[in-house]
């Protein structure tokens, strides 16, 4: 399954990046259980809270594996007015346009049974913690997947989300919903969530350098790498200018603990790409990170054996 994701412009004022769980059973026309880790130690969960010109985003989303190459995926889009994120309880849908489900403030999508060519391509889009997304666009996003996938998926029809307990590192809540697949069925094909909670910790990134860094140029960039998740080759691509040409690349793992370094040293400017193979490390989450003196950028890796 291969699905591809066209971007609208728009302007995101602020973003604040999260990883954690989301865990809940459904029941219906398909039972299962769901929880964002891999592998038994491997978290999956990312959330997002972003500032547009007059609306705010929360983005939360996770996979859980069910059998071999097959994955279940759970993402919920919030519409609201305030940044950062503070409590609040989501009718869902909530309100919007009955003709288009995809415009209701609040969207709430499960997909079982995904194949895990379309996992990496998804989590490819959402896992990088240290991009922000100057030409993304949640609700073209959506449309896609509901034009792809509405044979498969099914949409929050009733319920309400709750974000009850809100820190500046931390946020959790609990969700039930109604979920019906939009397409036509008899009888009408739905799945139940009675349990459903999440819990969200903000991202920290490995400190190199007490330093303060200052404004990154636009040529001094990491891009996410592809694929992401992997196993057990992935491809880190990354751009420098002259300004930055001495410069390094190095593997951090989710303590901050250095793990290889894959470059170092003057590089022509441009674009470069590296491979970077990682069959002789456990699963886990790891952090690509390029330096140049005290100019810093980094993006996360999922290795999934």
């Amino acid at each position: 399954m291969k699905i591809f994701i066209p971007f609208l412009f728009c302007i995101l004022l602020a973003q604040e990046s999260y990883e954690g769980e989301i865990t809940f059973d459904y029941t219906g026309t398909e039972n299962g259980s769901f929880t964002s880790i891999i592998q038994d130690s491997i978290i999956t969960g990312f959330a997002y809270n972003q500032m547009g010109l007059d609306t705010s985003y929360v983005v939360m989303m996770a996979i859980t594996e069910q059998d071999e190459n097959e994955f279940d995926l759970f993402l919920a889009v919030l519409q609201d007015t305030t940044f950062p994120v503070q409590p609040r309880t989501w009718e869902i849908p909530g309100q919007g346009d009955a003709e288009n489900p995809l415009s209701f403030e609040t969207i709430v999508v499960h997909i079982p049974g995904m194949d895990s060519s379309f996992v990496v391509e998804l989590t490819d889009l959402f896992s990088d913690t240290t991009n922000t997304w100057d030409s993304l666009d949640f609700t073209i996003i959506l449309a896609d997947l509901y034009t792809e996938l509405a044979d498969d998926l099914y949409l929050g029809f009733s319920g309400e989300l709750e974000i009850s307990n809100v820190s500046d590192s931390s946020f959790s809540g609990t969700f039930n919903s109604i979920m019906i697949k939009p397409t036509f069925n008899i009888p009408p094909h739905m799945v139940s969530v009675n349990n459903g909670e999440f819990s969200f910790n903000k991202v920290a990134l490995p400190e190199l350098s007490a330093n303060p860094a200052p404004i990154i140029p636009n040529t001094f960039t990491i891009l996410p790498p592809y694929p992401n998740p992997f196993n057990p080759e992935t491809t880190i691509q990354f751009t420098i200018d002259a300004g930055h040409n001495k410069a390094s690349l190095a593997i951090f793992d989710i303590s901050g603990r250095w793990v290889e370094t894959l470059a170092d040293g003057v590089m022509e400017p441009g674009k470069h790409k590296i491979r970077w193979y990682a069959g002789n490390h456990p699963s886990g989450i790891y952090f690509a990170v390029l330096q140049s003196g005290h100019t810093m950028q980094s993006t996360k890796l999922i290795l999934i054996k």
